[in-house]
């Protein structure tokens, strides 16, 4: 009752959906999809979190949102890294060439190897990449797939749809 009572106004239903579309979502991203103006979604979003429809993760430079009860506390921390351009690179690299090296990974994606140390260090501690002697891999592969294919249309990167014809490819 609550919960249709909040989303009677239609800019709050149109903020509501699109977080919950697409999980993980911020502000600027909110604006560009919904088309409403930022001054609104910000008070559409105040009211959203104040009623437990949303939640709310700040991560860097950005806050996230999403829908409460759609995705679980893991799936969250695995997409706020997925919704970094080069992690999401690094990762969906390792998933089509799993056990490579570093210099590889710096050679093949034309990165500073600096900047290749610093982001694998992350996704080790994340638990997202692991290491084993014959170079990186993505730890639990199915479910980091399953989330950029559920995603896929929230990251708008051409080389997750490709990865996403490769993947399921062999289902079917």
């Amino acid at each position: 009752m609550v919960a249709e009572k909040t989303l009677e106004l239609e800019a709050r239903k149109l903020t509501f959906e699109t977080i919950k579309d697409n999980p993980g979502i911020h502000l600027r991203e909110i604006d560009r999809i919904a088309g409403i103006p930022l001054g609104t979604i910000r008070y559409h979003l105040r009211v959203l979190e104040k009623k437990k429809l949303i939640t709310v993760r700040k991560e860097g430079k950005y806050m996230r949102y999403y829908a409460k009860g759609e995705i679980d506390r893991s799936d969250k921390d695995r997409l706020a890294v997925l919704r970094k351009e080069l992690p999401r690179t690094i990762i969906l690299f390792l998933m089509e060439y799993p056990d490579s090296s570093h210099k590889e990974i710096t050679e093949v994606l034309d990165v500073a190897p600096s900047t290749i140390s610093y982001h694998m260090k992350r996704l080790i501690k994340d638990g997202m990449v692991d290491k084993r002697e014959k170079g990186y891999f993505v730890v639990d592969e199915d479910k980091i797939a399953d989330l950029l294919i559920q995603y896929r249309q929230t990251f708008l990167d051409s080389l997750v749809d490709r990865f996403v014809r490769i993947w399921t490819k062999g289902e079917g």
